[in-house]
């Protein structure tokens, strides 16, 4: 794998490249390097996954480096490294699960061990977290639950992928005593307004979580009033307490640490 990625005036930022991988020749991602990073440290890795039409600016279009750099300068996170690649060229019909973006993400695929090497992010020490909204929330479920022993802590957005249902329980059968040993926090939310749900009767994350509850997979399932669709409406969401949804993941993804 090579890279077109330069450090100058990328830490504390969020950063659009390129890497050359063997199964998708060029991958557009992004990464966000904390405003301490050292090339002699190692990191908490979050991989993001972004939904149906997204890409790898999605994540840069709704968060701002200069709030997260904040929250961890303030003490509220520790220093992590979040990154993402572009799920397919042809955005409406990205699938997380195929063939090519398994070589890439999956525990030890082709952009994990990129952000292991170029990024200090994702060792076996520090671990790796996984995020996703909408398709990339079943993409996050799909990961997690194929690979049960390869994260510490999942969050499942939006995630209305009702044709990904059959294949999600089955993986969750086969590696259901794995996946409870593991004791990977898995979050699944999903907005009382989400059109998909409201308009098309989407249930996936009713059912997920219907599911996990009767075959004993821990989880936490939150109805988010007010929040949309949109992954800016998920993460921009603000809880009774007054804490800002998107602070609130990376606190569950930085446990432990």
């Amino acid at each position: 794998m090579t890279s077109h990625f330069n450090f100058s005036n990328a830490i504390g930022q969020i950063t659009l490249s390129t890497f050359e991988s063997k199964a998708r020749s060029t991958v557009p991602y992004f990464v966000y390097l904390p405003p301490g990073w050292k090339p002699n440290s190692s990191y908490r890795l979050l991989l993001f996954l972004h939904g149906q039409g997204g890409d790898e600016g999605t994540f840069q279009k709704y968060v701002a480096a200069q709030q997260l750099n904040e929250w961890i300068l303030t003490g509220e996170i520790p220093d992590i490294v979040i990154a993402g690649i572009r799920g397919d060229d042809n955005r409406d019909d990205i699938q997380w699960f195929t063939e090519e973006n398994e070589a890439l993400l999956s525990p030890d695929g082709e952009f994990v061990e990129f952000c292991r090497t170029k990024f200090k992010a994702g060792s076996k020490k520090e671990g790796v977290s996984i995020e996703g909204h909408s398709r990339g929330g079943g993409g996050a479920l799909h990961y997690m639950l194929k690979y049960p022993r390869a994260y510490t802590s999942v969050v499942s957005m939006g995630y209305v992928s009702d044709y990904t249902l059959k294949s999600n329980k089955e993986m969750a059968v086969i590696n259901r005593e794995a996946l409870i040993e593991s004791r990977v926090k898995l979050y699944i939310e999903i907005g009382t307004e989400d059109r998909f749900v409201r308009n098309k009767n989407r249930k996936a994350s009713f059912m997920m979580h219907d599911f996990l509850t009767t075959i004993k997979i821990p989880h936490t399932f939150n109805q988010l009033f007010g929040v949309e669709h949109g992954f800016d409406s998920f993460w921009n969401h603000y809880s009774d307490e007054g804490m800002q949804n998107g602070l609130l993941h990376l606190k569950r993804h930085c446990e432990g640490l």
